[in-house]
């Protein structure tokens, strides 16, 4: 059984990489390498990656959703969520830190989300958000076991993803990575 985190950056996809980790998952997590080959429409590499791991999350596996459930079947699917007010508060405080700007991250965002940055708005960034959430959960109405559906910020944890994966419950605390810095960016 592979398990894919299909949540949205910025939804706690680090928080659950690391929990898989911790459940002595072999992990791949964002894969950015990917996405040329994602963007011919190429997935035999992506297929590769994934026929050599058992837990993955973030880019490009998010979008892959059908492909992978069809690739592998008996997959697990974990949708991270968040409020989106709270999430495009993450996402744009994530965009105001020069490290996440570049020609490269532009082009690759332009591919993964098919909106026009950097040109996009704060709502072109939240409906699309919002239409992946809806095109997820709609793709899985009526397989309750394949997806689960968890907002980290909603003191979702251990018990309900350990359920989920037929899993102990670890005698440690649970993962919170990758907590946002709300701090202005270093000046330039």
């Amino acid at each position: 059984m592979k398990i894919f985190g299909i949540g949205w950056a910025k939804t706690g996809t680090t928080t659950l990489g690391r929990c898989l980790e911790l459940l002595d998952y072999r992990h791949v997590g964002q894969r950015l390498d990917l996405v040329p080959h994602l963007e011919k429409g190429d997935l035999a590499a992506i297929h590769e990656v994934a026929a050599e791991a058992d837990a993955f999350e973030d880019w490009p596996w998010l979008l892959l959703f059908r492909e992978l459930d069809l690739a592998f079947p008996g997959s697990r699917f974990v949708l991270t969520t968040r409020a989106p007010d709270r999430w495009i508060r993450s996402y744009l405080n994530m965009l105001r830190h020069p490290v996440f700007i570049s020609d490269e991250l532009t082009h690759i965002r332009r591919v993964l989300y098919g909106l026009p940055f950097p040109d996009v708005t704060a709502e072109q960034l939240v409906d699309r958000y919002c239409r992946h959430n809806d095109t997820v959960t709609n793709y899985f109405r009526g397989r309750p076991h394949d997806l689960l559906v968890v907002d980290w910020e909603a003191s979702h944890g251990w018990p309900e993803l350990c359920r989920f994966l037929g899993r102990d419950v670890p005698d440690q605390p649970f993962p919170r990575e990758n907590v946002g810095n709300y701090e202005p960016p270093p000046a330039s």
